[in-house]
Order: structure tokens, then sequence, then C-alpha cells
């Protein structure tokens, strides 16, 4: 039993829940920096902590025999727990893009990203019911357009900043060091998604630095997040206008 709960409470999840209590914390405490994009951030990390614990039932399956439960031997598929992964990593690609579109100023760029957010729900929905995919694996298509989707809304996020008085003040934005972090997480975990459909579970090789690279890739992606949020709010507090109209948490 402890060793159950040992796999399901890693290193993981504990920085997932110091991300949501810190977000939750800021939003809460800095009442008129609150904005609908910090706001949804805050309540998008404790779905990732959600899902996360949600997930870890199939730690439980074979340990406890509830495979012999008639629920799972009347439905295999639900053994595993790739359909939730599967809902998840959507709504993942989803929140970064529409966050990252909420920080461009351009309306034509707007239009590009929602045109391609609709063109991905469709690809993502169409996959999952069609594809035979949605119980046994990750989804290529979701996770390959999902990752062309963040690069696209990144890059013309980077774009904006590079090329606007914005860039002097990139270090006290939150969206900033978020944008790194979900660069880097996505670029990483990605290939292993696209890949793990190729690869026997056998192979304990790729399994052990699948693990690894997932492990890491979530460790700096939460932990940017927290530093980016602890930074950004002190920075506000320690100017000599406590509240700016322009909010460095949005």
């Amino acid at each position: 039993m402890i060793k159950t709960l040992l796999d399901i409470i890693n290193f993981s999840l504990i920085l997932e829940f110091v991300a949501a209590v810190v977000a939750t914390f800021s939003y809460i405490k800095i009442k008129k920096l609150k904005t609908q994009t910090f706001k949804f951030l805050s309540i998008y990390l404790w779905i990732v902590i959600s899902v996360e614990v949600l997930g870890s039932y199939t730690f439980l399956i074979c340990p406890y025999k509830f495979d012999e439960l008639p629920f799972f031997i009347n439905n295999p598929e639900w053994s595993k727990n790739y359909w939730l992964f599967n809902i998840y990593t959507a709504i993942a690609y989803m929140f970064y893009t529409w966050y990252f579109f909420k920080q461009l100023i351009s309306s034509k760029k707007k239009s590009i990203v929602i045109y391609s957010m609709i063109t991905f729900n469709i690809i993502t929905i169409f996959d999952f019911i069609f594809g035979e995919i949605f119980f046994i694996g990750y989804s290529q298509l979701m996770n390959l357009f999902g990752l062309i989707l963040i690069v696209m809304v990144l890059c013309m996020y980077y774009y904006e900043i590079l090329t606007s008085d914005r860039i002097l003040e990139i270090t006290h934005k939150l969206p900033f060091y978020i944008s790194v972090g979900v660069l880097l997480y996505f670029i990483s975990v990605t290939p292993l998604f696209l890949s793990s459909q190729y690869i026997k579970s056998e192979e304990i090789v790729f399994t052990k630095y699948y693990r690894l690279i997932l492990s890491y890739a979530n460790y700096f992606l939460y932990g940017i997040i927290i530093f980016g949020i602890v930074k950004c709010y002190w920075f506000n507090k320690s100017q000599s206008t406590k509240f700016s109209s322009s909010p460095t948490l949005s």
C-alpha cells in the first residue's frame, strides 16, 4: 500500500500542487491584478492535479486485482488511462494556445490562431472517434498538430515582444516564463508520445528514459511557473506603484 502511494505521490505531483497553491494564493492576494488569463491558469493547474490523481487508478488495478471486477472484464480498455491523458493533453494544448492568444495584439495573428485552434479541435475529435487509438495509446495526430499549434502561437508571441517595447519588461512578465516552460516541455515530451506507440513496453531502456525525460520536463515546467509567479508578484510589490495598471501577472 505504501509503495502504491509513493508511486502516485511523486515529486512532479508535489510541484504541480505547489504551483496550483501559489497561483491560487496570488490570485486571491493580489486583488487588483485579477485577470481572466491568470484566473484560468489557476483553474488549469488544479485540473492538472486532478487528472494526475485520477489517472493513478491504473496503479491500483493489478495489486488489488481490480482487473477481475466485472466492469474491467467487460471493458478491458478502461484498465489503461490512455483515454484520460489523451483528453487531458488535448486540453493542455488548447489552454496554452488560448493563454498566449490572449497575449497577442495583432488582430491578424489572432485570427490565424483562432482558425488553427478550430482545425486542431476537428482533427483531434476525428482522431479520437475514428482513429482507434483513444484507449490503446497516445494520439499521434493530436500531439503532432498540437506541437505545431504551440510553436506557432509562441513564435507569434515572441515576434510581438521582439518588435515592441514590451521586450523592456520581459523579465517581469509571467507569460514569458510560462512560454519558456511550455516550449521546452512540449518539444521534449511530444517526440516521446509520437514514438511510444512503436515501442514495446518490454523495452526497458526506452521506458527508463521515457519516464526520466517526462519527469524532468514536468519539473522544469511547473518549477518555472512557480518561479515566474513568485518573481513577478514580488517585483510588482517592490514598485512604488504597488498595483500598476499594466499587471505583471497576466
